[in-house]
């Protein structure tokens, strides 16, 4: 069995008793939304999307979403992760935002009274290089790269696949990716970024989770819970 489907199926305990859940983006998420629509009690609950894309997808299956404007609070956010890093002081950093949606991601991960992550075993594996997603106001865009180069990062616009020139966020923002070493103080790095005019979030998630759950395909679980 695939692993995404695996830990979408076993992530459904952690939900079903919420009335009001909010949605990640993602391939994993996706089958968290195929899973969930074959169960009937998750047709009376109410969701908050993270993106356009997930928004969609609960739509066209019968799901009730209710638009970020509303300002309700999600009884639990749920959502899949890039990559996730043990920080040698303790803490654990998911990289977040291969999808583009890293700020309405964020917003509802900080805004959550729950926040769950699930993902399959391998994001654990950690390339050398990491690529930072950071999504910036668009008539910012010269003075961040700048900023950034100057530090001596290497900085890239992230292009769209469906059109010529830069991927635009939900938002009407460019996301760029950012490398960074993986042995860099990342909780830090977050801060500092975000001091930067003209950068609105980052895709650096730095201990903001209750309950992790990972999977491989052999259906080991590995349950990673906030002391």
């Amino acid at each position: 069995m695939d692993a995404k489907e695996i830990v979408a199926k076993y992530s459904i305990d952690y939900i079903k008793d919420k009335k009001i859940i909010g949605i990640g983006t993602g391939k994993t998420i996706r089958k968290l939304i195929e899973t969930i629509s074959d169960i009937d009690i998750f047709k009376t609950k109410q969701y908050m999307a993270s993106s356009i894309d997930s928004e969609i997808e609960l739509s066209k299956r019968g799901f009730s979403v209710i638009s970020l404007f509303s300002g309700i609070i999600p009884d639990v956010y749920i959502d899949s992760f890039d990559f996730l890093i043990r920080e040698n002081n303790g803490k654990i950093v998911l990289i977040k935002g291969g999808g583009g949606a890293l700020f309405r991601e964020k917003l509802l991960t900080v805004n959550s009274k729950e926040r769950i992550f699930i993902g399959e075993i391998s994001k654990l594996k950690v390339p050398k290089i990491l690529q930072i997603p950071i999504e910036i106001v668009p008539v910012s865009l010269s003075y961040v790269l700048t900023s950034l180069t100057s530090q001596g990062f290497r900085v890239k616009i992230r292009e769209s696949q469906g059109k010529i020139g830069p991927l635009i966020s939900d938002n009407g923002n460019i996301i760029l990716d950012m490398e960074v070493d993986n042995t860099q103080d990342l909780c830090k790095l977050n801060n500092e970024l975000s001091n930067i005019v003209g950068v609105i979030e980052t895709g650096i998630f730095c201990d903001l989770y209750d309950t992790i759950i990972l999977a491989d395909t052999d259906g080991r679980l590995e349950i990673i819970k906030k002391s």
